[in-house]
């Protein structure tokens, strides 16, 4: 039997739902005394037009929203659970989302982002590396293969707050207190060459999660 569609009445509400949740982490990330570290490597690469691939952690999603929305970057999200609502959110920060996961519609989402990508001045994409359900703060092949398949870059990125809830669940979502410190360290752009054999891009994984544990862990020191 198929599902009853939602009434207006509901649709309605879950819109109104979604743009006030917009706005409060709108709100909330604004007021955080925010210290950034490691832009400038970063830039020139934007400047350039280089292709870049963000990671970051699933945890860590609801900084990420706010200050990479600059970048107008496209993601994967997920078709499951709270898929519906990250994809809304990250939509109203100008992000250009494609759904899909590691068992229903990845490939096809994967394959469409990256048209997405050959066809923008700017090829900037973001991966919660870790998402959708873990192992918490593990890099899955994915956005390894999202940075070769590109030819371009991968910037690790660690964000923390000195005051927040901390979820839970199983990545221990993070959601910063008003006015809270707060820090978001870009690590060394790193190239990924489009030519990585499979031995190669397994060691390149392992490499490249210990980098970015090791930036998270120093964030996390306050």
């Amino acid at each position: 039997m198929s599902r009853k569609p939602p009434s207006p009445f509901m649709v309605k509400l879950r819109h109104q739902a979604e743009r006030w949740s917009y706005l409060l982490v709108k709100a909330l990330v604004k007021s955080l005394r925010m210290e950034r570290r490691g832009w400038e490597p970063l830039w020139r690469l934007v400047i350039a037009g280089k292709p870049i691939t963000f990671q970051v952690w699933h945890g860590d999603m609801f900084i990420a929203f706010y200050h990479l929305s600059i970048f107008k970057p496209a993601a994967i999200v997920s078709q499951h659970g709270d898929g519906d609502f990250a994809s809304s959110t990250l939509e109203q920060f100008g992000f250009a989302t494609f759904r899909g996961s590691s068992t229903r519609g990845g490939r096809e989402a994967f394959v469409a982002m990256l048209r997405h990508l050959s066809e923008r001045d700017y090829p900037i994409n973001v991966f919660a590396a870790d998402g959708p359900r873990g192992p918490r703060r593990q890099l899955k092949p994915g956005i390894l293969a999202a940075a070769s398949k590109t030819n371009g870059y991968l910037v690790p990125i660690a964000m923390s707050a000195k005051h927040a809830l901390r979820a839970r669940s199983w990545d221990k979502f993070v959601v910063p207190l008003p006015f809270s410190k707060a820090r978001i360290w870009y690590g060394e752009p790193i190239k990924i060459e489009s030519s990585l054999d499979r031995l190669g891009f397994e060691q390149k994984l392992a490499e490249i999660t210990t980098i970015c544990r090791t930036l998270q862990e120093r964030a996390d020191r306050y």
